[in-house]
């Protein structure tokens, strides 16, 4: 594993995805929620969000060798949501699901810088400022993060997530635990 994530918690990558392709990708999502509304989100009032989209399925399976790569570790996809945001949104501090094992945020676009907060395993809290493009690789599912109070108008995340090929969560492969608990549900009514 890669000793600075294993050390920090987290990894900055400046040009995960280049800038064009980001913005091109934002431009998609917004008109995708036009033409049919993507979900409100539960997690944070008053934004919307998508899971699985066929772009962001793509960059997720595309994007999974050169995350193998940075972490020095091969990792399997586990789903992919993009989230838009608005005005005043906050995202509360939290840790994610198992299948969050490794995250991947991709700040894609926004009209205002936006920083995402994150705690290295010291408890000390680092602010992270991504451009379009940019990633911050991390523990989602033990290191804290959140945002603060957004001040611009529209900001779009895109959230790749991978578990460790053979580690202790790889039962969350295409993350079809919760794929399961959903068909169970359904098949209870």
């Amino acid at each position: 594993m890669n000793k600075d994530l294993l050390r920090d918690n987290y990894l900055i990558v400046k040009n995960f995805i280049s800038e064009e392709q980001a913005k091109s990708l934002a431009d998609g999502f917004i008109l995708a929620n036009k033409t049919k509304p993507f979900d409100d989100c539960t997690q944070v009032s008053n934004s919307k969000r998508a899971s699985n989209t066929p772009a962001g399925l793509e960059v997720l399976c595309y994007e999974s060798i050169k995350v193998s790569q940075i972490i020095k570790h091969n990792v399997i996809p586990t789903y992919t949501f993009t989230r838009i945001y608005k005005k005043g949104n906050v995202l509360k501090e939290h840790v994610d699901r198992d299948a969050c094992e490794i995250s991947v945020t991709v700040h894609l676009d926004g009209d205002s810088v936006w920083p995402i907060w994150i705690k290295t395993p010291e408890k000390k809290s680092i602010r992270v400022d991504l451009q379009s493009g940019d990633a911050m690789i991390y523990f989602g599912h033990i290191a804290p993060h959140w945002r603060n109070a957004y001040n611009g108008d529209r900001y779009i995340q895109m959230f790749l997530h991978y578990i460790k090929s053979g580690g202790e969560y790889q039962d969350n492969y295409f993350d079809i635990k919760n794929h399961e608990s959903l068909i169970m549900e359904e098949f209870r009514r």
